[in-house]
């Protein structure tokens, strides 16, 4: 089965207003899911997300696979890692600080958010693997700069209010390709409110994702990476 595209956008009212649709938005981040068909969704899907192919039991969201759609109807939804939902929420990204934009046109997104868990998982090691996640993590985030060039901003709070404030609903329909080559790479943090709390939620996933019913629980990420190149291809 395909992948689904990824398309940064808005979350919420924000990208609803854009499609001239309701007042539901298209993200995990932005909508609200009954509880008994959310499950039923990641049930279909295996838990994997539809849109890069990652797997886990934990954590993975479930969204409106479209700009307008029926919470309601199974039909209409789609399973989402965190990675790729958030590209769907930039309004969001800047919220939870988990994000930043770069250029990258020789990775798509989906690559890109692969690359990203390896990079997690394999710093918090030992020895050369944490060495070279470090280099790589470094060399990536380095693409900010390029990004500023193309775009006058590696920050995803503007590029949001660009989308919601000063574009047209054609120009937000077509803006994948204005967009082309800019990637959001994900942070190792995810700010998350709780009533008047806030805390970063990121380190309790990356340690469920190393632990040994994880995903990466029996494989090195380079393993697994090798695992999502295969996928693609099938």
């Amino acid at each position: 089965m395909p992948f689904l595209p990824i398309i940064p956008g808005l979350s919420g009212a924000g990208a609803s207003a854009k499609a001239g649709g309701s007042t539901a938005g298209p993200s995990a981040l932005g909508v609200e899911v009954p509880d008994e068909i959310r499950a039923s969704v990641l049930e279909r899907d295996g838990h994997a997300c539809r849109y890069c192919g990652f797997t886990a039991r934990k954590y993975q969201l479930v969204r409106l696979r479209g700009e307008r759609g029926n919470v309601n109807n199974p039909d209409h939804l789609a399973t989402a890692c965190i990675f790729c939902d958030q590209v769907f929420a930039l309004d969001r990204v800047a919220t939870m600080k988990s994000g930043v934009l770069i250029w990258m046109p020789e990775l798509d997104q989906a690559m890109l958010h692969h690359v990203a868990r390896a990079i997690y998982v394999a710093r918090i090691s030992q020895g050369a693997v944490a060495d070279a996640a470090r280099r790589t993590l470094e060399a990536i985030t380095a693409r900010r700069d390029e990004a500023k060039n193309r775009i006058k901003t590696d920050d995803p709070a503007v590029l949001a209010m660009v989308l919601r404030e000063y574009i047209d609903p054609r120009a937000y329909k077509n803006r994948g390709a204005k967009l082309e080559g800019i990637r959001l790479f994900p942070l190792d943090r995810r700010i998350i409110s709780e009533g008047d709390l806030e805390f970063n939620q990121f380190p309790q996933i990356l340690a469920y994702w190393r632990s040994k019913d994880g995903p990466f629980g029996a494989w090195q990420p380079a393993q697994w990476l090798e695992e999502f190149k295969q996928l693609k291809a099938a």
